[in-house]
């Protein structure tokens, strides 16, 4: 029989092994990982969100494009192991062919409850492909592949609360079995694909997800820590010691995953969590009681490593996560030639008169100055 290690190498071989080589200091765990993104920092918890140009909801004349992908996993929710179907798909960035020279990082975005795979790049007649596309064009963050993976195999369950097993799975199914898949096929930072080689490049990985997929997300940090540098939970609190844990027992809740990450080789700046909500989201205060009371643990959860980030309005609804994505995407990963991204709060007043340039192109926006100190990474 073959070993696990020598059946996830043939895998890569069959899917066409096109990962891109990171730089040395990239490639081992260190406890000052100082890697793309960690030189930017509010300088207060909780912030207004930025909205992107009207212009950002439109078509591009240059569009990416979405692939589906169906693979092999097995039932991690309920322990049986056994052998079953599930469905990503995968934005690809307008150029991707062209450029074969170009890593790209990669962000997986998790939906919601009633949502599926599909439902990132359709919902709302594809806006969140529309922003991606637009922000690639523009250069307002580093090459990123978006994927959009789903817990309920594409039948979600009947009552929310019912689909926590399959979001507490999922982050297990991401490192087993897709992140080999995607990330090998298309040109990421993925040496090899298999345990050793995921968690060496998670300075080039993100996960996020909406309200369900929030959930997912604190899951993935608690569970799978050594393979996502960055986290973006949007409208849903952490369920590890419970449903609802985040929201009723948010001291008990922040110690617990305080721990985990101290007992990691990246605590300090090996890590980020970027969450968010919108002030009248139903998900608003339990997200944000959570959050609070883990920016209490300092040594764990300064600026630096956390914040909160809020859209005025906002309800529990598809729609505001694609300004999330768009405010957390250039703060995960920076624009090309960039060490990273340093955000700082400025007034709102005149706002829309600020603009800032990097290597001739320009940003405008509300509390955004980024600094441009390094060259992109390219395939070796």
């Amino acid at each position: 029989m073959l070993s696990m290690k020598t059946a996830m190498l043939l895998l890569a071989l069959a899917f066409g092994f096109t990962a891109c080589s990171a730089s040395t200091d990239e490639l081992l765990p260190t406890q000052d990982d100082n890697s793309i993104g960690n030189s930017h920092t509010y300088n207060s918890l909780i912030s207004k969100t930025t909205t992107y140009p009207a212009s950002y909801a439109e078509e591009v004349e240059h569009k990416g494009r979405v692939e589906r992908i169906d693979y092999a996993t097995r039932d991690y929710a309920e322990g049986t192991g056994r052998s079953r179907t599930n469905t990503a798909y995968v934005y690809l960035p307008y150029g991707y062919d062209d450029n074969d020279d170009v890593c790209y990082n990669v962000i997986y975005l998790v939906h919601g409850h009633y949502g599926t795979a599909s439902t990132t790049f359709e919902a709302e007649g594809g806006l969140q492909r529309k922003v991606l596309d637009h922000m690639m064009e523009n250069g307002d963050c580093a090459p990123t592949i978006a994927v959009s993976p789903s817990y309920n195999y594409g039948q979600p369950t009947a009552n929310y609360v019912d689909a926590d097993p399959y979001c507490r799975a999922l982050p297990t199914e991401l490192v087993n079995d897709l992140i080999p898949i995607v990330e090998t096929r298309y040109r990421t930072y993925l040496t090899s694909p298999d345990a050793e080689g995921i968690e060496a490049s998670r300075s080039h990985r993100a996960i996020g997800g909406f309200s369900m997929g929030g959930v997912t997300t604190w899951y993935a940090l608690a569970e799978t820590f050594n393979a996502f540098k960055y986290y973006l939970p949007m409208s849903g609190d952490c369920w590890s010691l419970g449903s609802f844990a985040g929201m009723n027992r948010p001291q008990q809740t922040a110690e617990y995953l305080a721990d985990i990450i101290r007992q990691s080789p990246y605590a300090g700046t090996g890590f980020y969590i970027w969450a968010a909500s919108g002030t009248s989201d139903s998900a608003y205060r339990e997200t944000l009681v959570q959050i609070e009371a883990m920016a209490q643990l300092t040594d764990v959860f300064p600026l630096s490593n956390l914040t909160f980030h809020e859209k005025d309005g906002a309800r529990h609804e598809f729609r505001p996560t694609t300004e999330y994505v768009y405010n957390a995407l250039p703060f995960f990963f920076p624009p090309q030639n960039a060490t990273g991204v340093k955000m700082v709060e400025v007034s709102n007043k005149g706002a829309a008169n600020n603009s800032y340039g990097i290597d001739g192109r320009k940003f405008t926006g509300q509390g955004i100055v980024i600094e441009n100190r390094k060259k992109i990474l390219k395939r070796q």
